[in-house]
């Protein structure tokens, strides 16, 4: 099926579904946030991608467009907008996602958005697959850009699951614009580079500064008598993205290295701090 005419017939598909009352009332909201954010609209490409989580009843809420200011790059060119699609599941099972489709102007970034909607779709089939009728839970899937630079497009992708308590975790997907390929941690230094060691004690020494500055800050290190508990060191492939500062920053989901009231957390590495190790 040729582009455009999969395009007519989503929108079709779309024309059709009937919206519940709570759909309609956050469609009001983005449209007109929308509307008060944005000058100028371009042409909606690359929305066959959503087909894939036909599990959902999907209806288009908004799609406002992110303009990049930046020189086109070889592979990746600049990226253009990126459209939100809200989808909702069962209400009985307490499910609303925003899945994020990129776009560029040669059109380029279907397999990244293949990769994010595939994440996205696992989060939420495990979701569902343990929710019984009657739970109280709920999963609540967003996004956000954190960087976007010369070389970098980082997309956020946000879980929220809550229960008794919250749980908040995350997935940064890093786009290298100069190969059209997604990034990894090991993948940004030297070969045989010792990063998870050097990027482990950076990190830890940020904690332990906070933790003499703030009483009311605890991280899960340097407790001896805790085995099993303590933060070691960084995964090889740690949630990380490139800021527009040119820094790397290093992200942990809820829980993960310190209690639960901290949050999700994030620790910046300076670059003068591995440059030595970086490609």
């Amino acid at each position: 099926m040729e582009h455009n005419d999969l395009i007519k017939k989503l929108k079709k598909e779309y024309e059709n579904i009937k919206v519940n009352e709570k759909g309609i009332d956050i469609m009001k909201k983005s449209i007109d946030k929308a509307k008060k954010e944005k000058t100028n609209t371009k042409k909606w490409i690359g929305i066959g991608i959503a087909a894939s989580l036909a599990i959902f009843i999907i209806a288009p809420n908004v799609s406002p467009t992110v303009a990049m200011a930046m020189n086109k790059i070889p592979v990746i060119a600049q990226i253009t907008n990126i459209i939100t699609l809200n989808k909702y599941s069962n209400p009985n099972k307490n499910v609303n996602v925003e899945l994020p489709i990129v776009e560029n102007e040669n059109n380029s970034l279907q397999d990244f958005n293949k990769t994010t909607d595939n994440y996205i779709k696992t989060l939420v089939e495990k979701f569902e697959s343990e929710f019984n009728e009657g739970d109280k839970k709920s999963l609540d899937i967003s996004y956000n850009v954190v960087a976007d630079n010369e070389n970098i497009f980082s997309l956020k992708i946000v879980g929220l699951e809550v229960a008794a308590s919250g749980y908040q975790y995350s997935k940064v997907y890093n786009l290298n614009k100069n190969t059209g390929e997604i990034l990894e941690l090991k993948d940004i230094f030297k070969e045989n580079s010792n990063y998870i060691e050097i990027l482990t004690e950076n990190v830890k020494n940020q904690m332990r500064k906070q933790m003499q500055e703030d009483e009311n800050k605890i991280y899960f290190i340097d407790k001896e008598d805790e085995p099993g508990k303590q933060f070691e060191q960084i995964k090889e492939n740690q949630n990380f993205y490139i800021n527009n500062n040119n820094d790397l920053v290093i992200l942990f989901d809820e829980y993960e290295v310190a209690p639960g009231y901290m949050g999700a957390l994030e620790f910046t590495i300076p670059n003068q701090d591995i440059k030595d190790i970086l490609k």
